[in-house]
């Protein structure tokens, strides 16, 4: 379960979000991620993400001041938290988020790449999803990770394994409530690493 120190500190950072300078840190995604043919699955006991997002699109006109930015914390043993700031982009897996916090609309937003099959990546060098690469790439360095090799061929592309946690922490009373889910998304998952047989991941 998040800690309620975390829990707090995230959904601020999301409610603040909108007031920030945008820079390469709140890119969105826009290129829904591939996974190479002979890549597999491998998941990692040490690797878990918190996310907070306002889950309120459209995405050309949100219908609340925060809808579609987020925030996420990466974290893997014995290394500090990666954090970084995120709004929502097209062609992501997250979709239009017409349906606001509807907690069983999870796994297919974040989950499954197919039905059934979990694994769906954060984004990852080369293609994005509701990541951008470069922010991706960044995150998982900070946590001793290369996604990459020197010559730029992708060795690791992170994903989503399953959900340890979800929630919908209220809005402030002012918002509106369009989608009939209102609230902040928070939502703790597990994390995987596509690679090529052979290729060394996370524990």
């Amino acid at each position: 379960m998040v800690t309620m120190k975390r829990f707090a500190v995230l959904l601020i950072t999301a409610m603040a979000l909108p007031l920030l300078v945008f820079g390469e840190a709140m890119a969105g995604g826009g290129f829904f991620p591939t996974i190479p043919a002979n890549f597999v699955l491998k998941p990692s006991k040490e690797v878990t993400a918190t996310i907070a997002l306002d889950p309120n699109g459209p995405l050309s006109a949100p219908s609340t001041p925060t809808g579609t930015f987020g925030a996420i914390s990466i974290s893997r043993k014995h290394y500090n938290p990666a954090t970084a700031v995120f709004r929502v982009e097209v062609d992501s897996s997250l979709g239009e988020l017409a349906k606001g916090c509807d907690l069983s609309q999870t796994n297919v937003r974040f989950v499954n790449v197919n039905v059934g099959q979990p694994g769906l990546p954060l984004g990852s060098p080369g293609s994005e999803n509701w990541l951008a690469s470069g922010l991706t790439t960044t995150l998982f360095s900070q946590l001793g990770v290369a996604l990459q090799d020197p010559s730029l061929s992708v060795l690791l592309i992170p994903g989503i394994t399953g959900v340890i946690s979800q929630q919908c922490a209220p809005f402030p009373p002012s918002y509106p409530n369009p989608s009939g889910h209102s609230g902040f998304l928070i939502l703790e998952v597990t994390i995987g690493f596509w690679a090529a047989p052979g290729t060394p991941t996370p524990k």
